[in-house]
């Protein structure tokens, strides 16, 4: 299949899959949003293949910089099994827990696509016009590779602004159950398809929920922000003496406590803000053994840095108050743009501010079925620090 050709009126110096706007020369006649392109130098010569977009920031998504590399069915088929290679010939998650994310976007070559594997349902989340037409590869790449599965496509609409397009089409054609339910670890949760954030589960804390829960056991347990449940229910799985989960979604409350029950442990779920709920708790005195932190997204853009930095310092500081002298802390960030320098930085602050000390003892990420690459570092989103919390004493 022959491509459109989009050539770049700057030069190209780094091997990120990114191709912003500014750095295109934008064709007169308009390509359709999202359609496959040759990309070549100011000079003329080959650069890649991808997906071009002129309503987006992101013009051009490289998805191969080979050129006997065409971008058909062959290409998204074998992209695709190269990942299923990763996750069940090399990591084996497959051997503990029945799903996974299969394709991590441009650690997988597939810049702007995600793909969770929830038992026998993928669910699909384009963040890219290109993939409206190519959806057909998509699923029929992985019903050859996953016989028996279904395809479910999930997008999200402030994508679709960005992108200019609208994904209704494809999220009908590969509409999907409201519900399935997934084994992780010990841990079995019900996923809720219809209502649930992103693809409807956070795969990328599946090991550390699984950590956590090793430090649990005989504990007084606070999950904050704890979305359907996970790290709560695999505490008491793990033998904690209670746990509490705190969330403002009332709707993954929901879930949460059905989770509660189908794992056959008691948690106490509440509808609460959480800066509200933990200065109630100081001012009332009362801590906990161990308290995890895992707010949802704070930064999303630039603009919102210097506000997120503020948020994870508050967070920090009153839930560093609440944990008994010796207990553990589980905090984490999936802001990309706070590096790991940074949001170690912003604890060291709320640490003093708390009159406490951290005893870190374990920086982990996302599971490693959320792999990045050299060329988009980007990629390393998730941080997970866990930490002893001791009183600060000063010397007389």
């Amino acid at each position: 299949m022959e491509l459109p050709v989009i050539s770049l009126k700057a030069k190209r110096n780094s091997l990120h899959p990114w191709i912003f706007s500014r750095m295109i020369r934008h064709p007169q006649q308009r390509l359709q949003p999202g359609s496959l392109v040759e990309v070549i130098s100011r000079e003329g010569s080959f650069i890649g293949r991808g997906i071009y977009n002129y309503k987006s920031n992101i013009g051009i998504r490289l998805l191969t910089e080979n050129a006997s590399e065409m971008l058909d069915l062959g290409f998204f088929f074998k992209k695709i099994e190269q990942a299923k290679i990763l996750r069940e010939d090399i990591l084996g998650i497959q051997r503990t827990s029945n799903c996974y994310r299969l394709i991590h976007g441009e650690a997988d070559g597939l810049s702007g696509l995600i793909i969770d594997k929830f038992a026998d349902v993928f669910v699909v989340e384009p963040y890219s016009a290109g993939y409206i037409g190519i959806m057909e590869w998509i699923a029929a790449s992985l019903h050859a590779l996953y016989p028996g599965s279904r395809v479910v496509v999930r997008p999200d609409e402030r994508i679709a602004t960005k992108e200019g397009v609208s994904f209704s089409k494809i999220a009908s054609a590969y509409a999907g159950p409201d519900f399935i339910e997934i084994k992780e670890h010990d841990l079995r949760m019900r996923v809720n398809l219809k209502t649930g954030h992103k693809t409807g589960f956070f795969l990328d804390q599946r090991e550390n929920r699984f950590i956590l829960s090793q430090y649990c056991r005989g504990r007084e347990v606070l999950d904050c922000f704890c979305y359907t449940g996970g790290f709560a229910i695999s505490a008491m799985l793990a033998g904690a003496k209670s746990a509490a989960g705190i969330d403002l979604d009332e709707k993954a409350l929901e879930t949460a406590q059905e989770n509660a029950q189908i794992n056959a442990v008691k948690v106490t779920f509440q509808h609460i803000n959480v800066f509200d709920c933990l200065r109630t708790m100081i001012s009332q005195g009362i801590q906990k053994d161990v308290v995890i932190l895992d707010p949802a997204k704070l930064a999303g853009c630039t603009e919102e840095i210097k506000r997120a930095h503020r948020t994870y310092g508050d967070i920090n500081r009153l839930g560093m108050q609440v944990i008994k002298p010796g207990g553990i802390l589980l905090t984490c960030s999936c802001s990309g743009l706070v590096p790991e320098r940074e949001f170690l930085s912003i604890l060291t602050r709320s640490a003093a501010e708390a009159g406490v000390v951290l005893q870190i003892f374990r920086i982990t990420g996302a599971s490693p079925d959320h792999p990045f690459t050299s060329n988009f570092p980007e990629g390393r989103y998730l941080k997970a620090v866990f930490a002893r919390v001791y009183p600060y004493i000063k010397k007389e």
